[in-house]
């Protein structure tokens, strides 16, 4: 046996070790690792293909307008929303626009996710393929005349679903005096969930 023949039986042998000890060592690895969780098989976001967005007129109150958005899936797959859209109301003829700022509840709904005091996270919404359904709501205060400084009329809701890259379009003629608000999305059509 040659001198060359003996080192290239000696690396062979040595990578053969290697994988054994690798292969026994993810064997053992794999046997503890732990089961994934339900969340881990959690549907995808939905994209904005495979939504319908609309909206509703609200039930208003004194001084108090708004619309629930309402999103439901029309594609073939499950999908998820969680957290808040972007809501941006648009006049396009004057040029106005404003920003609905972001809050958990309102006056006229919203998610009330309280318990012992303490608030809960964000609800994560799963849409069934064509039948699921979620919503949010953006109210404002209306109390006032178009004419009074500091309102707003605004004739289109843009609603952005979140990481979507394209706004839906709601037409709707909003008088907006004072606050304009938006609440995360919730399940069901309401635009509110306890």
């Amino acid at each position: 046996m040659s001198t060359t023949h003996v080192l290239r039986l000696k690396s062979t042998s040595r990578a053969t070790l290697g994988a054994v000890l690798l292969t026994g060592l993810l064997a053992v690895t794999q046997s503890y690792a732990p089961e994934p969780a339900a969340s881990a098989v959690a549907p995808p976001h939905c994209v904005d293909s495979q939504l319908a967005v609309t909206g509703v007129e609200a039930p208003g109150g004194s001084l108090h307008a708004g619309m629930v958005i309402q999103y439901r899936n029309v594609s073939a797959a499950a999908c998820s929303l969680t957290g808040y859209s972007n809501d941006v109301g648009i006049n396009f003829k004057t040029g106005e626009s404003r920003a609905a700022r972001r809050t958990v509840s309102g006056y006229l709904g919203g998610w009330m996710g309280y318990k012992d005091g303490t608030s809960k996270p964000l609800p994560f919404v799963v849409l069934r393929a064509r039948s699921g359904a979620a919503s949010s709501m953006v109210e404002w205060a209306d109390g006032a005349t178009a004419q009074q400084p500091g309102c707003s009329v605004l004739t289109t809701l843009w609603v952005n679903v979140p990481s979507g890259p394209r706004p839906f379009a709601i037409e709707q003629w909003m008088l907006v005096c004072g606050y304009f608000d938006a609440t995360p999305i919730v399940p069901g059509f309401s635009g509110s969930a306890y």
